[in-house]
């Protein structure tokens, strides 16, 4: 078999199967099969929709005819797309999860009847019935009664702090919608518990079992299961959103690609070509995939994944479209039936990364479809088009007839909703809410926050910092704008009267993705807003000698220092008003503790590396004013990729200052030889005031050897009586203050 690559600007085309003795390969009318139509739906979907970066390939009769792929990592990254380009294939996660089980089946380790609480005996329900009555089989096929994403609040937005177990403890207390096993309800959250049961069936932890059953027989080298490490693995597809007519890169990865707790309904990554190898071992069991000369599963079990459990709806779409006459859920794959032919499928929808699995086993044909941004109408409308060309040739569909569907679909949709207007909206007062102010907690979500912040009030999830936004009226309604743009909720407080206040959420556009499960949510009052912090007084001293500072560097002449503000390599990408000079100044005793860190860090061959000290009231102002000016964005790449500069302020970028209380400075460690000389900066995963989770103290997305060299720095600091700032690794401030209540103004000089 060979590659035919063509120039990037003629975008990656391949064609395997190719042999030059062996005949092509045959479409299911028996003509050989030719890749032209293909070509121009892959073309036409990159053009209509802007696509940053897609692939596709197609399996026939066993073989991979067909691999294309287009665009790069990052849009404008110059990284390009190919063949063993990892992408999410988020909710595709799911076969695998089932296919996992299936081999448990046919090992003799569990059986699709079995009580889950066989298996994990700490399982609940909200109802104790349907716990007891809950098999696993239950757990794949959205019969449980729950509402369509329910819980999913736990799983996005990412990262978070939910783990698995939180995950599977909080279904307790969700509340069924539906009586258990009368209708379909799309769910993620019993994906999760069911990972888990396969891990207590098959003695070892999900990801070492998908890589163990899954990834190592079928040779699916590229997938990725777990945390890894991303630039050691390498060639990985970057999420986008379209913005400005741009496509941005929108979540991505840190370092360490971290193990989510949603990892078995849709968390795990592969190439085009893995997952053409797993299509083939669907299409092709005796040939494709075996394992000691024995397809991976038993036809018994193959049958068990492909049998109608739950009905699903059939919508008009899909009988104007495909003549279809019935849809349901297997395993973890949809199935009904396309121009008379079988149609077992799947779609993997993450925010900016979107795929599609689709087999017509009795055509011997599967595809697949990868695409790294928000990409809905794309994928609808190139898969339709694949399906066609081997279902309905005859009928010669193309991206623009499909596309031009949706198109009118969507205008008489638009007619048809009535979403509130919520263009009058102004910001929440904390006098307006003063009687509903404080601290909320949810049993499955957790606590809440809607407290003064500045001038208005803010909302923010303890254990979802993303869930973070301001309050804003519209009329006699409050509702939350995030901070990052998202589905926003109408906030439901009750009566004045009610003790304790309880609190409601609920979606503003009701058809929004049902993953914002706001209504599942029902929080109590449990405590008052912590006191806004004093904004301390400003000093007249005009310098540091009347101001009781001291220059480092009259305690320690040679500490190293690279004082940020001073020149132009900041996250302003300016000097810094009052940066004079490049001067790291501190309140005395503040100086005299961090001369001992430093005596102490060279008895093992460490020196610190100063980036900023005390820091002027004007420089503060200077940052405030540089965060209000949207357009200036030339930076970003360096200090803040994932953020908005409207979300950098309170979390990073602070109104008042510590730094300005000369009590508070930014450093990192460097390791020097066995002379004490040559020293050079640790690998903390991050540099200096890089904004985001990456740069928390202890974010799980750092490697452990970076994690190590913080701890390092944290650890010579806190002997001294410096305390971290856990968002920022390099931050440290004297504990307790000098004189917590003055602030200074006097320029470095």
């Amino acid at each position: 078999m060979t590659f035919t690559r063509l120039p990037f600007h003629l975008i990656t085309f391949v064609l395997l199967g190719m042999l030059s003795m062996a005949a092509p390969a045959r479409t299911p009318d028996g003509t050989a099969f030719d890749a032209t139509a293909i070509d121009s739906a892959f073309d036409d979907t990159v053009a209509r929709y802007e696509l940053p970066g897609l692939a596709v390939g197609v399996v026939v009769d066993g073989e991979v005819v067909y691999m294309r792929t287009a665009g790069e990592l990052e849009a404008g990254g110059g990284q390009r797309i190919d063949e063993d380009t990892l992408f999410k294939i988020a909710s595709n996660t799911k076969a695998m999860t089932t296919g996992l089980l299936a081999r448990l089946v046919d090992a003799g380790k569990l059986e699709w009847s079995d009580p889950v609480v066989k298996y994990l005996p700490d399982f609940r329900m909200f109802d104790p019935w349907v716990t007891r009555e809950m098999q696993v089989r239950d757990l794949l096929i959205h019969n449980s009664g729950l509402g369509a994403g329910a819980g999913d609040l736990m799983l996005w937005p990412g990262p978070n702090h939910f783990t698995r177990a939180d995950v599977i403890h909080g279904l307790r207390y969700l509340k069924p919608v539906y009586s258990f096993r009368s209708r379909y309800a799309y769910d993620n959250t019993l994906y999760i518990v069911a990972g888990e049961l396969a891990a207590a069936a098959g003695g070892a932890p999900y990801e070492t079992l998908v890589r163990r059953e899954l990834f190592e027989p079928l040779g699916m080298a590229r997938c990725q299961v777990g945390a890894w490490d991303r630039d050691a693995v390498g060639n990985v597809a970057q999420p986008h959103a379209r913005r400005d007519g741009k496509n941005v890169v929108t979540g991505a990865d840190g370092a360490t690609v971290p193990n989510v707790p949603m990892m078995a309904a849709g968390g795990i990554r592969c190439s085009l070509h893995d997952m053409l190898a797993w299509v083939a071992m669907w299409l092709r069991p005796e040939q494709s995939g075996l394992v000691d000369g024995k397809p991976w599963l038993s036809a018994e079990q193959r049958e068990a994944v492909w049998s109608p459990q739950t009905i699903m709806p059939l919508s008009q779409r899909m009988r104007d479209w495909d003549d279809s006459h019935y849809s349901a859920y297997g395993y973890g794959w949809r199935l009904t039936d396309v121009d008379g032919t079988q149609k077992v499928s799947h779609t993997g929808t993450l925010s900016g990364m979107y795929s599609a699995v689709t087999l017509l086993p009795q055509e011997g044909v599967g595809f697949v479809i990868l695409i790294n941004t928000n990409a809905g109408d794309a994928r609808t409308v190139l898969n339709q088009v694949l399906v066609k060309r081997f279902t309905a040739p005859e009928q010669q569909r193309t991206v623009a007839y499909y596309a031009g569907l949706l198109d009118r679909d969507a205008r008489a949709a638009r007619v048809e909703r009535l979403v509130p207007d919520t263009s009058s909206r102004r910001p929440a007062t904390a006098a307006g809410m003063a009687g509903v102010l404080g601290i909320y907690r949810d049993p499955w979500f957790g606590d809440v926050s809607i407290c003064e912040a500045g001038e208005g009030v803010r909302f923010a999830s303890a254990k979802s910092p993303l869930m973070t936004g301001d309050v804003m009226r519209v009329g006699d309604r409050l509702l939350v704008q995030w901070l990052r743009p998202d589905i926003e909720p109408w906030l439901h407080f009750g009566s004045a009267d009610s003790r304790p206040m309880t609190l409601e959420m609920s979606k503003i556009d009701p058809d929004a993705d049902f993953s914002a499960d706001f209504e599942d949510l029902a929080f109590v009052r449990t405590g008052d807003c912590p006191a806004a912090p004093r904004v301390p007084a400003v000093s007249p001293a005009g310098d540091a000698q009347s101001a009781g500072m001291a220059d480092i560097r009259e305690l320690v002449p040679d500490i190293a220092q690279d004082i940020r503000y001073a020149g132009s390599h900041n996250f302003v990408g300016t000097p810094i008003d009052g940066y004079d000079a490049p001067r790291c100044y501190l309140l005395r005793p503040v100086a005299e503790a961090l001369q001992r860190v430093e005596a102490a860090l060279r008895e093992s061959y460490r020196r610190l590396l100063v980036y900023d000290c005390y820091r002027p009231v004007r420089a503060v102002q200077h940052f405030m004013r540089w965060v209000r000016d949207a357009d200036d964005q030339k930076n970003k790449a360096e200090f803040y990729p994932l953020l908005g500069k409207d979300m950098l302020v309170g979390q990073y970028i602070a109104e008042h200052s510590g730094h300005s209380r000369g009590a508070t400075l930014d450093l990192t460690l460097m390791q020097c030889d066995d002379r004490g000389e040559n020293c050079e900066p640790l690998d903390m995963g991050t540099g200096f005031d890089y904004f985001g989770e990456l740069a928390h103290t202890d974010s799980p997305n750092v490697t452990a050897a970076q994690r190590r060299n913080r701890h390092l720095l944290r650890d010579a600091m806190q002997a001294q009586g410096f305390a971290n700032y856990a968002d920022e690794w390099w931050h440290y401030t004297l504990k307790p203050e000098p004189d917590p209540g003055m602030a200074y103004d006097f320029p470095l000089r």
